[in-house]
Parts: C-alpha cells; sequence; structure tokens
C-alpha cells in the first residue's frame, strides 16, 4: 500500500494507509467529526516533538501520521545520540496532549467549548498520551526508555530492550482484546494497537543492524564540544569488533584495554580509531586482533 505524501517547507508528511482506511471508515460510517478531533489531536501531538526537536536545532526530515499517534523522523539518524535530547523531544509530545486537555478546559470554562466537546478532547488526549507513553519502542515511553538504558547498556542493547518491551506489550494487549471478546465486551481497538505495535516493533528490529551503524557514524563525524566522562573497556583480541561497539554508549569517550591470556595490557585502542577503521575497512576487520593488524598495515 502507497502512503500518502505532501512536502509544507520542506518536511514531508505522509499518511499511514492504515489512517487512510481509518478515514474512508469514519464517513462511511459517519464519525468523520470524531476522525478530524482524532487527526487534530495527533497533529498537536507531533508538533510537540517537531518544536523540542528544532530547539536543539534538529532538522525534522518527515512526520508520518499513523492511525494512533505519529512519528517525526530526525535527519542524518541523530536521535539516540544524545539520550537527554531523545527524552526530552520524547516526552513532548504527552506533554502537548495535556496542554491541549489544559487549554480545552479554559475555553469550556469561557463559553467557547461544549461539556461534551471538551469531554471528546480531554479523553482523546489521555488516550493518545497514555497509549504513547507506555515503555515500547517505538513509542514515546519506548524512546525515553531507551535514552535511560543506553548510557549503560550501549544504544544497540537499549534499543533491543526497549523493542522486546514492545513486543510483551503487543502480546498483552492482543490477549486482552482477545479475552474482552470472550467474556461479551468488544475491544477490537486493544487488538488493532497490539498488532500495530507489534508490527512496527518487528520493523524496526529488522533495521536495528543498519540504525547501529548510523548510530555509530554520527558518533565518528561530531566534533567534541564539550568535556566527555572517559568509558574504559577491557576485550582481548578474538573477541568481535562489532560486539565491542555494540557495548559504545552516548556522551562518552571509550578507551579500550587489549588483553592477553594472562590479563596483561597489550595494546590500547581510542574509540575514535576503531570506529574510522571499522568504517573504512570494516569488512576485512571481524575481530579486534584483526583491527591491530589492519591499523598496523
Amino acid at each position: 500500500m502507497k502512503y500518502v505524501k505532501w512536502k509544507p517547507k520542506g518536511m514531508k508528511i505522509r499518511i499511514h494507509p492504515l489512517f487512510v482506511l481509518l478515514l474512508i471508515a469514519a464517513v462511511l460510517t459517519g464519525m468523520w467529526a470524531d476522525l478530524l478531533l482524532l487527526f487534530s489531536i495527533i497533529i498537536v501531538h507531533e508538533l510537540g516533538h517537531v518544536f523540542v526537536a528544532n530547539a536543539y536545532g534538529y532538522k525534522i526530515k518527515e512526520m508520518e501520521i499513523l492511525p494512533f499517534g505519529g512519528v517525526a523522523k530526525l535527519e542524518h539518524g541523530r536521535m539516540g545520540w544524545n539520550p537527554r535530547h531523545e527524552a526530552s523531544i520524547a516526552v513532548a509530545g504527552p506533554l502537548f496532549n495535556f496542554l491541549m486537555i489544559g487549554f480545552a478546559i479554559l475555553l469550556l470554562h469561557a463559553g467557547v467549548f461544549s461539556e461534551n466537546f471538551t469531554s471528546s478532547i480531554v479523553k482523546g488526549n489521555l488516550v493518545l498520551a497514555f497509549f504513547n507513553m507506555l515503555p515500547a519502542f517505538p513509542l514515546d515511553g519506548g524512546r525515553i526508555l531507551r535514552a535511560a538504558l543506553s548510557r549503560n547498556l550501549g544504544f544497540r542493547m537499549a534499543s533491543e530492550v526497549a523493542l522486546r518491551m514492545a513486543f510483551v506489550i503487543s502480546l498483552f494487549l492482543m490477549i486482552l482484546g482477545v479475552a474482552s471478546l470472550w467474556i461479551g465486551q468488544v475491544n477490537v481497538g486493544l487488538i488493532t494497537l497490539g498488532v500495530f505495535l507489534f508490527f512496527s516493533a518487528w520493523q524496526l528490529k529488522r533495521q536495528l543492524r543498519y540504525d547501529t551503524v548510523r548510530f555509530l557514524d554520527t558518533k565518528r563525524r561530531s566534533m567534541i564540544r564539550n568535556p566527555l566522562p572517559v568509558r574504559s573497556l577491557v576485550v582481548n583480541p578474538d573477541m568481535s569488533v562489532r560486539q565491542v561497539l555494540d557495548e559504545f554508549t552516548p556522551d562518552a569517550y571509550h578507551m579500550l584495554y587489549v588483553v592477553d591470556g594472562e590479563k596483561r595490557v597489550i595494546d590500547v585502542i581510542a574509540e575514535e580509531e576503531l570506529l574510522n577503521d571499522f568504517m573504512v575497512g570494516g569488512g576485512v576487520m571481524s575481530t579486534i586482533r584483526d583491527h591491530l593488524s589492519y591499523r598496523v598495515k
């Protein structure tokens, strides 16, 4: 299925095919007003991400409108390089939902909005905010979880944990939805949310290796503008270079101490050196021993 696209002011907007189907279903069932409200809530949510990302100096490559939220994608894969930025950008979406609730209540008291309309705005924003705060990647809560874990686990492993949480939560939502049908309470929404989250996480898991390499390349190219803590790793010559790179964390500069079988330090490798050689000669450099030989050449 093809996406619906347009590109205002250099930022590409993509509407997921499922959202288009949802729009068609809403028009046919006379619920187009409810969908229009949902669409407005999603846009405000995504504008929260865009606003904070722009404040940090990031450029938004595209915004994807999904049936139950959206995804604002940054240029050059910079998301994840700075955990504090990623967490702040992620939390901005739900925060804007709560600001929208407060604004609607003010308009209610001012006599502009009716109670029913305000109730719909409050419910829609709460559902979207709480769903997106689930600790499951690619939801906002999953991005916050990855940002929190990446300082100790490294970018790849933190992403793995957030994706595992997505699979667990998606299965829980689907089971809960089926259970509700079993007891006579139709709740297709839970099943739909679970399926949507499962396949979103599956797609991201398939491209995780590419995202990790992109993260490492961004780390390699980034200028060090502030002092960074040094993180020391002890490795042996037969350890996989990819395994070592998976341990690299944001906001730290890594020094690798290569030890022999008797735990004597035989060499020291700086982060920048390993990253540069990996990007240039990664095809022939599978182990730390290969890197040492490659460096000698």
